[in-house]
């Protein structure tokens, strides 16, 4: 199992001032890739990173608070290659 941090800022001033990435978990075990609590700057970080994401195959939050799940609208997006 590979586990890239993508961000592991968390508290709300962190968040909002982007003093560092909170981007969540990338994670790849076997040919499964997914990412986890995609934060505020996660889809900045993944294509940082050079990662496709039309490559994940899932996307999982915790919990509704911003730092977890941020960008889950643009990641989903850009995971279905925008719907089609």
């Amino acid at each position: 199992m590979k586990l890239t941090f993508m961000g592991t800022a968390g508290a709300r001033f962190m968040v909002a001032k982007q003093v560092a990435a909170s981007g969540g978990l990338y994670i790849e075990e076997g040919d499964t890739r997914m990412s986890l609590d995609p934060g505020p700057g996660a889809i900045v970080q993944y294509a940082q990173r050079g990662i496709d994401l039309t490559t994940l195959d899932a996307i999982v939050v915790s919990h509704r608070h911003l730092d977890h799940a941020g960008d889950l609208n643009v990641m989903v997006e850009g995971m279905t290659d925008g719907g089609f």
